[in-house]
């Protein structure tokens, strides 16, 4: 399996943009941004000045966001990207109130793009590239919430990491496969089918680009539960998984693995939470430990499993298992290991175990039990 040659993991949005600025400041050649929130706010404010200062000399900057979770930020960012000569795409963009209404006449066409099919189908990956030599991934959105610089204590625990080597190539890959979609759909998807590799999975970067790479992707993590022996660590955001992961996760503990699970105690999508409920009270009936994180809103995405490290934008829900554009960092060196380690002995120590509690009111039942039905949109 390709290595990477240097790694840098971050468990703040302090640390981690911070680096990405450096980053940015000396880039000589391109930076390919592929996010799936980007907010205008103190944080991007920074950013972009300094994609603009790039730009101005020489460097090719190219931005694709996400139409669905950068839809508020869209107008002032494709203005301010205009002024400053940043090409800007969006992935499966929606339209706006004006849209509609200069569109309602030709519902035709409307009908004919089928906008609201792709509307499901978001890119959830946050890819920076620079110079082609140098990327940042995990799962930090271009937003203040994560830096404690901006928000103070309530910003967000989070994970990313600074990675440099070969496989990044498969990275700028990734992104310019994204980029052309927002130009072009069918064709080009059908090519990238035909070329993706067979042995997509020895490489440190896994991507679900084609069908077949999430089917993939999806066996090669039930793999890894499935050949753990000693530890498995998972800490998600969004905890909604397949009825064989869970079985995968007990048959785990059954033999003697360490299983825990660490998720948000306070969530920024309390219907994912609601959803989630049956699963949790399930896994707590079998007596496997989770965990809910207290000091802020965790939106991590990362899993430890005996003495590898994967870092990525994936949940564990339906959305990255069918819909959702996502990207998983693997790490195998003995100082990534120790690093998490530390940090997951933190994240514990902000924690609390979760119990059988939250059955309160009838009312919550009824909200738990509809939002679970909706569990595949989540």
């Amino acid at each position: 399996m390709e290595s990477w040659s240097q790694v840098q993991i971050f468990h703040t949005g302090d640390a981690y943009f911070s680096s990405l600025l450096q980053d940015i400041q000396v880039a000589q050649k391109s930076i390919s941004i592929e996010c799936y929130i980007f907010e205008m706010d103190r944080l991007t404010e920074n950013i972009l000045r300094e994609l603009s200062k790039a730009q101005q000399r020489g460097v090719s900057v190219k931005l694709v966001i996400d139409g669905f979770g950068s839809y508020y930020a869209i107008p002032l960012l494709s203005r301010f990207c205009q002024q400053h000569h940043i090409e800007l795409r969006i992935f499966h963009a929606l339209p706006y109130p004006s849209t509609w209404l200069r569109r309602i006449p030709a519902f035709n066409k409307i009908s004919q793009a089928s906008w609201w099919r792709r509307m499901n189908r978001r890119n959830h990956r946050k890819i920076t590239i620079i110079d082609e030599k140098v990327a940042y991934l995990g799962s930090m959105n271009f937003t203040e919430v994560h830096c404690e610089k901006y928000v103070g204590n309530s910003a967000w625990r989070d994970t990313g990491a600074r990675v440099e080597g070969p496989p990044v190539f498969p990275l700028v890959r990734a992104f310019q496969v994204t980029y052309l979609r927002t130009i072009y759909t069918g064709l080009l998807a059908l090519a990238n089918r035909l070329r993706a590799p067979a042995n997509m999975f020895n490489t440190a970067v896994q991507l679900n680009t084609t069908t077949r790479m999430r089917r993939y992707l999806y066996r090669h993590i039930l793999r890894e539960i499935n050949h753990s022996q000693k530890r498995l660590y998972i800490t998600t955001a969004y905890f909604l998984p397949k009825r064989s992961v869970l079985k995968a996760l007990l048959k785990a503990a059954e033999r003697g693995v360490d299983v825990r699970l660490l998720l948000p105690g306070k969530t920024d999508v309390p219907f994912s939470k609601w959803a989630s409920f049956f699963l949790v009270r399930f896994l707590l009936q079998k007596k496997l430990p989770i965990y809910e994180y207290q000091k802020s809103i965790l939106h991590a995405k990362t899993m430890i499993i005996d003495d590898q490290v994967y870092v990525g934008s994936f949940n564990l829900n339906y959305r990255s298992l069918f819909h959702d554009l996502e990207v998983i960092a693997h790490f195998k060196d003995d100082g990534s290991l120790q690093n998490m380690l530390n940090q997951w002995s933190e994240d514990l120590n902000n924690s609390k175990l979760a119990s059988e509690k939250d059955s309160s009111s009838w009312v919550s039942r009824i909200l738990y039990k509809i939002a679970f039905r909706l569990r595949y949109m989540l």
